[in-house]
């Protein structure tokens, strides 16, 4: 889009509609139903997350698409992340025992109408934050564009991009979702 063409907002009843979805969609997260979470998405589903960076220039991107920070399909999701949650191997993910406990924090949604009726463009803000035991909380922020899209009157995820603020991370664990 260049800057001086204007988006094609979607009407409130349905920007009203996503918002609940990305509601249930950071819900499902937080709560640890990683499998309930996994009904929102397509089954070509695609999270990607792409390289923190800081360029000399202010015009350039902040991030680096050559190189994937995280990049994820539903399968893999599935069957590598959310697998190591599952009660009979539970003792055995050392990264995940004791549990981190995780708050999505999701703004400024904005969703726009694509040129397929059944297909929108949402961009919006999130903050991930994670604590674990009694240590302080950590923060990871950025900027999430999701292509949402309704099959047969729901609503499915089948894109998640997202853009790091920071460059340096400290955080308790990487397997996340934004």
């Amino acid at each position: 889009m260049s800057t001086t063409e204007r988006p094609r907002f979607v009407s409130a009843d349905v920007r009203a509609e996503i918002a609940d979805f990305l509601a249930l969609d950071s819900e499902l997260l937080d709560d640890r139903r990683f499998w309930d979470w996994g009904t929102l998405l397509t089954e070509d589903f695609r999270y990607q997350v792409p390289t923190p960076r800081t360029p000399d220039t202010p015009f350039k991107p902040h991030w680096d698409d050559r190189v994937m920070f995280i990049d994820e399909s539903k399968w893999s999701l599935e069957t590598q992340w959310f697998r190591r949650l599952d009660e009979d191997i539970y003792e055995m993910s050392w990264g995940e025992n004791p549990p981190v406990r995780f708050r999505h924090v999701v703004s400024n949604i904005r969703a726009e109408q694509t040129d397929d009726p059944n297909r929108y463009r949402v961009r919006s803000n999130v903050v991930l934050i994670a604590t674990r035991q009694s240590d302080p909380p950590k923060y990871l922020s950025g900027q999430r564009t999701d292509t949402i899209d309704r099959v047969d009157g729901r609503l499915y995820l089948s894109h998640r991009w997202v853009v790091l603020d920071q460059v340096l991370l400290d955080y308790p664990q990487m397997r996340i979702v934004l």
